[in-house]
C-alpha cells in the first residue's frame, strides 16, 4: 500500500499570475493603490502596474493537498522596464487565515499576518523587461490551524527604491508547497524535495529537504 511517507515527493509548484488576483472591478483596481494592468512593452502580455509603494494585489488560495505539517514558501514574479541594477524592490507577502462560515475581513487593508521569513529585496535586471523572480518568504510549518479553509494572500510593492510610476509591473505569486496524497499515517512524512530554481521542471533536485 502506497502511503505519504514512503513516497519521495517533488515539492509542487503553482504559479498564481496577477491576471487571477482579486483586486479588480470592471478593470479598476480596489486594492490598496488602485493598480491597474498595464500591458508588457509591446508584448501582448500584462501586468500589475506599480505605481508607488504601498500599491497590492489581493486572493485566496488554498489548494486540497497542502500538508499544513511542512513548511511553503512564497516568491514574487515582477519586471522592470529601466535595466539599472541599483534600483531595488521590496515586495511584502502578508496572509489571513479564513475558516469555513467565518467573516471575511479587509486582507488588503493592512490587517494580514507577516511571513515567518519575510521576502529580501530584490535588484533590478540589468536588461529592461527581464524576468525576474525574488528570493523564498517562508511560512513555517504547522502554522496554518487545522480549520483554515481558506487563506487570504496580499502581494505588496512594499518599497519601490528609485523606481519611478510604471517602471515596474507584478507578474504573478509562485507558491511551492509539500504534497499530501494518501489517507495513510503522517509520521516520518518528508518535506517535498526542493527544485533547483534554474531547472524549474523538476529535472535537477536541491540537495536538501523542504519543511525538516
Amino acid at each position: 500500500m502506497i502511503r505519504d511517507f514512503n513516497v519521495d515527493w517533488l515539492e509542487h509548484r503553482e504559479f498564481i499570475p496577477a491576471q487571477a488576483f482579486q483586486t479588480y472591478v470592471t478593470g479598476a483596481g480596489v486594492a490598496a493603490g488602485d493598480p491597474v494592468f498595464q500591458e508588457i512593452s509591446t508584448f501582448g502580455l500584462t501586468g500589475g502596474q506599480v505605481n508607488a509603494a504601498g500599491d497590492s494585489w489581493a486572493t485566496i488560495w488554498m489548494p486540497s493537498d497542502v500538508d499544513r505539517s511542512k513548511q511553503i514558501r512564497f516568491r514574487v514574479w515582477w519586471t522592470q522596464t529601466q535595466g539599472v541594477t541599483t534600483d531595488i524592490m521590496t515586495w511584502l507577502v502578508t496572509y489571513t487565515q479564513f475558516a469555513e462560515d467565518e467573516a471575511l475581513t479587509d486582507v488588503a487593508g493592512g490587517t494580514g499576518t507577516g511571513l515567518n521569513t519575510v521576502i529580501g529585496t530584490d535588484a533590478s535586471s540589468d536588461d529592461a523587461l527581464a524576468l525576474q523572480a525574488t528570493g523564498f518568504g517562508i511560512l513555517n510549518r504547522n502554522t496554518l490551524d487545522t480549520d483554515c479553509a481558506m487563506v487570504g494572500l496580499v502581494v505588496e510593492a512594499d518599497a519601490i527604491g528609485t523606481f519611478s510610476a510604471d517602471e515596474v509591473s507584478f507578474l504573478g505569486l509562485e507558491i511551492r508547497y509539500t504534497p499530501r496524497r494518501t489517507a495513510g499515517p503522517r509520521k516520518n512524512i518528508l518535506g517535498g524535495r526542493r527544485l533547483l530554481n534554474a531547472y524549474p521542471l523538476g529535472v535537477q533536485l536541491h540537495a536538501t529537504q523542504e519543511g525538516l
